[in-house]
């Protein structure tokens, strides 16, 4: 590599290691996401079709490559749940004929400590004791294999056989990382092996070996796909996964039913909001590791309070601020301010479903807002007016009361607002 281009990328790790030692040294100082906000999960829900660590942060720009990665991918089957799936999903799907040949895949947050470029030079040096969350899945190579379109099929079972990681292009170009690149978790290291479309990953921000991923703490499976031989029907797949998943809600979807085929299919995955809403180093709170200590610098160049229509002051990410006006003086304007009543929450640090191991919610982004929670509590059937509901959507809000665990108070980012969304 020329040396006026190493030099360019070692000044940008230094930046961003200065950036996050800033962080570190404001964290005792401030304290973040003190807005008590009630609980809220991620799950699926009908949808239209950086940061203090130094990635520029940019609006996805891979709606594009998203499809066409998905046309390309083969007409798998999808079934997940809220939280893992039980243990035996795995042998009772190989020993079901009916879903012909099957994969589970399984997935956790992990904790990135540093990554390198293929030079060796340093991308990400988060100050101790502040780490990177990613997405990372992983997979038996061979299972997924018939999963992955045949033109990227080679590369990506032997970058997984011989111990290496597969990264999407989202992933990748956040990571700042391609082929020969590493990315290190406490003491495990992984090198880069493929560079995939981001559907081929499973619109994952890492997806390593079942082997690997035991080594790096990647214990729950998450989702199954499935190639079923002859023709399917919702109702039918229905019935066959009923059974070996019992007692529990199933989210199933159709070859192609959704962007993001994979758990929590109908939401934005996690390199999708950092995209969006910018990337942030944390660590776990000791008290409560679903909860995080965030990165101050990020917090300060993210979060911030302003008062809306209807609801006065609230604190959310300053990109989302745009979209929740826009649907709340809708609102307004339709004469429909009295169905909303309490401000129940935007940004709170804490994971999804206050698991440790699952991803950060998109509260922790500040990019969703709960409304009306004790109307509308976790679990129950929704009250939300219709007419409210449909005025956040057409502003590209997703919706908690269609998510497989029905959560009514709650709105989150999904996409960019519907052209003519204002108008009352």
């Amino acid at each position: 590599m020329p040396l006026a281009s190493l030099t360019t990328m070692t000044a940008r790790a230094t930046v961003r290691r200065r950036r996050l030692a800033f962080g570190a040294m404001l964290a005792i100082a401030l304290v973040g996401g003190t807005v008590a906000i009630a609980r809220s999960d991620r799950g699926e829900a009908t949808r239209p079709a950086s940061s203090a660590s130094g990635h520029t942060v940019t609006d996805p720009g891979s709606a594009s490559t998203a499809t066409d990665a998905s046309a390309r991918m083969p007409g798998a089957w999808l079934a997940w749940i809220t939280g893992s799936l039980p243990t035996d999903v795995s042998a009772e799907a190989d020993a079901t004929p009916a879903l012909g040949t099957t994969v589970v895949v399984a997935g956790d947050t992990r904790w990135m400590t540093m990554s390198h470029d293929a030079t060796g030079a340093v991308v990400d040096d988060p100050t101790p004791p502040y780490e990177i969350p990613i997405d990372a899945f992983s997979v038996d190579p061979a299972g997924y294999a018939p999963f992955v379109p045949p033109d990227a099929r080679d590369d990506v079972t032997s970058a997984l056989r011989s111990g290496k990681a597969v990264l999407g292009t989202s992933s990748a170009r956040l990571r700042h990382l391609g082929v020969g690149g590493s990315m290190t978790f406490g003491t495990r290291t992984v090198t880069v092996g493929a560079v995939v479309p981001d559907a081929v990953a499973g619109w994952s921000e890492m997806l390593v070996s079942r082997a690997v991923g035991r080594s790096l703490g990647i214990v729950d499976d998450r989702y199954m796909l499935a190639l079923p031989p002859g023709n399917m029907t919702l109702p039918r797949f229905a019935s066959i996964m009923h059974p070996i998943i019992p007692g529990t809600a199933i989210r199933m979807l159709p070859p192609g039913g959704s962007t993001y085929m994979r758990i929590a299919s109908g939401v934005n995955p996690p390199i999708v909001m950092k995209e969006m809403f910018g990337e942030f180093a944390a660590y776990p709170r000791s008290d409560d590791p679903a909860y995080l200590n965030v990165d101050p610098a990020w917090y300060q160049a993210n979060i911030v309070t302003r008062t809306v229509p209807i609801l006065g002051p609230v604190t959310c990410n300053r990109r989302l601020f745009p979209m929740l006006i826009g649907a709340l003086t809708d609102v307004e304007r339709a004469g429909l301010g009295n169905e909303l009543n309490v401000y129940s929450g935007c940004y709170a640090a804490r994971t999804v479903a206050r698991s440790p191991t699952a991803p950060p919610s998109q509260h922790a982004y500040g990019a969703a807002i709960d409304i009306d929670a004790p109307q509308n509590p976790y679990g129950a059937a929704p009250t939300m007016d219709p007419r409210v509901v449909r005025i956040f959507q057409r502003w590209g809000f997703l919706w908690g009361g269609t998510f497989l665990t029905p959560d009514g108070m709650h709105f989150e980012y999904g996409s960019r607002p519907t052209a003519g969304s204002s108008g009352g």
